[in-house]
């Protein structure tokens, strides 16, 4: 994953309010490749596509209102998105994957082609070979998913009277610092740059697979 450390909080929500309209150029590029061509892992593709956009929409929404303690979970969300997608990379046939997705089965009880079940955990383990931090990426942001630590910390705030060792915050989500705020939200930026990547992975190899049934078409 890759971070920066010279943009603000504000600069950096605004980078990524801005980069939703990515995951709908990627999904006309999807419909549109393999002389337009419909196949079932398109719907998988758009559906990741659009949920992207609505997670962005939605840590904006969250962020904008200081409500980061929710917004965090969202990356969590959008991480699921990649992890998912990637999965059909790993199976036998990408159809039926799609399928088993559409009818609403758990991908996690989904094989891959060397028979291993496709937890969240085991796709986050195998994406990490390809895009190193992803799974310590995904053991933090579960933090956030349960109830940990993670929600402890918000909850504590600096001690406001002398004879108080520290205080207690209730009813606010905006206990953190602002580095935490950019790395949050840098986050959620690179996540969902991540998501675009995996996705626009099935255009290529929609594009292939378009040009074999083409030619099998040639030979009848």
């Amino acid at each position: 994953m890759k971070f920066t450390d010279k943009k603000n909080p504000e600069t950096i929500l605004t980078e990524l309010e801005n980069f939703h309209p990515q995951f709908i150029q990627s999904s006309q590029r999807i419909m549109e490749a393999g002389n337009s061509k419909l196949f079932t892992l398109d719907f998988l593709a758009l559906s990741v596509n659009n949920r992207a956009i609505s997670l962005i929409n939605s840590y904006v929404t969250l962020v904008k209102s200081k409500n980061y303690l929710t917004a965090v979970s969202l990356i969590r969300l959008q991480l699921d998105n990649a992890l998912r997608f990637f999965a059909s990379t790993l199976v036998e046939n990408s159809n039926e994957f799609a399928m088993h997705f559409i009818d609403g089965k758990p991908i996690k009880d989904y094989e891959d082609i060397n028979g291993k079940k496709l937890s969240d955990n085991y796709l986050a383990k195998k994406l990490d070979v390809y895009f190193n931090g992803t799974q310590k990426l995904y053991n933090d942001t579960c933090g956030y998913i349960h109830l940990s630590d993670k929600h402890f910390f918000p909850t504590v705030s600096k001690k406001k009277r002398e004879d108080l060792k520290f205080g207690i915050q209730i009813g606010s989500s905006d206990n953190f610092r602002m580095d935490d705020k950019f790395k949050f939200t840098n986050t959620m930026l690179e996540v969902s740059k991540l998501v675009l990547i995996v996705v626009e992975q099935w255009k290529h190899e929609k594009i292939k697979l378009s040009e074999i049934h083409d030619k099998q078409n040639v030979l009848k």
